[in-house]
């Protein structure tokens, strides 16, 4: 855990003067969920929660679950809004670097940089089909326009001058309009967009919202890049779609099961770019993460509004 404490040491110190803390290490899940019956707020460690019903009827003080990542798809929503338990992620904190790393995606497959690297690093030195793509001036297609997408588009267009619609219907236009992105149907996002690039929650609604029919409405010039959830995505259909070169090529981070089984067809194919759900990975996003953590849990214990509730309905029953 040292890794974790060093960055918040004076936040765990200000929190241990309102309440109890035990951040000592737990080998297993059975042991996570007997410290957790107990607890008051209880921070997710990546469990999967929504497969265990019966730790919500046990934990009969637990009010708050805050889990150290965007997504909260481990974790069952509906039980925890019935239960009254509000769910904290960590928003925004993750996601300069999640929309640094999506933008070195698009960078690398635009321009074949890591297929010319491993040319290179074989003794070779041209690459076939070595002709990349521009993406200056192009249209960006978002599917999800939150804190993460709304940081892609503005790289869009102030780095590149691209033109960026967005699909989003939990949005208001004004909203898009921030971040310079206009609000569209999915189906004309994946037509006319350039570079599609995911970053939807995962959700009932949005498991494979990107499919074989969505690939096959894309430009064979597109650019595809998911560094949301990999369930979002069918997995089958996006190796077909770079198999039969339906679209030029794709960035990928996140895979429907992780990790990625070793004869994956996606390893096999040139033009993709594979990163192991890296996406959030820097030191700042790191620090900046369990420091919101903790002080969001500080709130919680004093009795303030946490930052972050998913499931607002929980705040709305309480007023």
């Amino acid at each position: 855990m040292a890794e974790v404490v060093e960055p918040v040491k004076k936040d765990l110190e200000e929190l241990r003067k309102v309440a109890e803390v035990d951040i000592s290490p737990i080998p297993n899940e059975k042991e996570w969920f007997k410290r957790g019956r107990d607890a008051y707020v209880s921070m997710s460690p990546g469990i999967p929660i929504a497969r265990y019903p019966d730790f919500l009827k046990e934990a009969t003080e637990l009010k708050m679950i805050q889990t150290a990542s965007i997504g909260y798809n481990h974790i069952d929503l509906a039980s925890c809004t019935a239960k009254g338990v509000m769910v904290c992620n960590v928003g925004e904190v993750m996601a300069e670097s999640v929309a640094q790393h999506t933008w070195g995606l698009i960078l690398d497959v635009s321009k074949n940089i890591s297929r010319a690297d491993r040319v290179m690093r074989g003794g070779g030195w041209r690459i076939d089909n070595r002709f990349g793509i521009e993406v200056y001036g192009k249209t960006l297609g978002l599917v999800g326009i939150g804190d993460i997408g709304g940081r892609v588009a503005l790289k869009a267009r102030m780095a590149f001058g691209m033109r960026v619609l967005a699909y989003d219907p939990y949005i208001l236009p004004a909203r898009a309009q921030l971040y310079g992105a206009e609000l569209a149907s999915l189906n004309t996002v994946l037509k006319e967009a350039d570079v599609i690039s995911v970053h939807t929650p995962l959700t009932p609604e949005t498991q494979h919202i990107i499919g074989a029919k969505q690939f096959s409405m894309m430009k064979p010039t597109a650019i595809f890049v998911n560094t949301s959830r990999g369930p979002v995505v069918d997995e089958a259909a996006l190796a077909s779609a770079l198999e039969s070169k339906k679209i030029f090529g794709a960035g990928i981070d996140v895979f429907e099961t992780e990790p990625l089984a070793a004869n994956s067809p996606l390893r096999k194919l040139e033009n993709i770019v594979i990163t192991p759900h890296t996406s959030s990975s820097s030191r700042e996003a790191f620090r900046n993460t369990y420091k919101g953590v903790v002080q969001n849990i500080q709130r919680a214990v004093e009795g303030k509004r946490p930052n972050w509730v998913i499931n607002r309905e929980v705040l709305a029953a309480k007023h």
